[in-house]
């Protein structure tokens, strides 16, 4: 039987309602706006994106509330939405290295590996959390943190379009990570004074450092560039 959630997850459904937001106005001078022009496959991840983030508001209501047996009922919904994700996602990088466009050649096989990376690390946190399903304090923060990687593309998107003085998309993805950097920091933290932390903040905190740091290395990086061009050709 699951316990009490810990009073950190009591405002859980606000934090995923506001990542949620920031993904709405991120993403909507280039998706929502434009779903007429989106092709096929941007539909197919976008919808799977906005289903994930809506079950984990969901779920958190859910539990703010004590009502387990629907947060259960609800969370068999993500055997469905979680794999759909992936695949879309997955989709969406080879879509991305086929482009021929300049933006493509010139950051497609850097963001390739922060997505790539993003995607798996989505299905380990995922099949984890459903692993853990019965140990609130592992199952919860690992379903969080599945959220605060959806984090990047979206503020990314809000600094390099909507904020003044951020000039170039280079600058607008450096701010995007240094931010999720700090929110993952200050999880690992919070856990910390709450006597234990646990490894799913960690986990998440080290790849936003590794996916930061491969922006800046992976242009010296031939073999990267070759795969990924041999990925767009297939």
């Amino acid at each position: 039987m699951l316990k009490r959630p810990a009073p950190l997850y009591h405002d859980a459904p606000m934090y995923f309602s506001l990542v949620f937001l920031v993904a709405v106005v991120g993403f909507y001078p280039s998706y929502f706006s434009k779903q007429h022009e989106a092709d096929v496959i941007h539909h197919f991840h976008g919808i799977t994106a906005t289903a994930w983030m809506l079950m984990l508001i969901a779920q958190g209501w859910w539990v703010r509330r004590g009502s387990f047996y629907n947060h259960r009922m609800l969370g068999r919904l993500s055997l469905l939405i979680a794999p759909l994700f992936v695949i879309s996602g997955f989709l969406v990088i080879h879509a991305m290295l086929a482009n021929q466009g300049g933006f493509s050649k010139a950051y497609g096989a850097r963001l390739a590996f922060v997505d790539i990376t993003t995607i798996t690390y989505f299905a380990v946190a995922y099949g984890l959390a459903i692993f853990y399903r019965k140990t609130l304090n592992l199952h919860a923060r690992f379903m969080a943190t599945t959220a605060i990687l959806l984090l990047p593309p979206a503020l990314g998107r809000v600094f390099g379009g909507l904020v003044p003085g951020i000039e170039s998309f280079d600058a607008a993805f450096h701010w995007s990570f240094g931010i999720c950097e700090f929110i993952a920091l200050a999880l690992v933290i919070d856990d910390g004074r709450r006597g234990k932390v646990f490894l799913p903040y960690p986990m998440t905190l080290a790849l936003l450092i590794l996916q930061h740091v491969s922006f800046l290395v992976l242009p010296s990086v031939v073999w990267w560039s070759v795969f990924c061009a041999w990925i767009g050709s297939i």
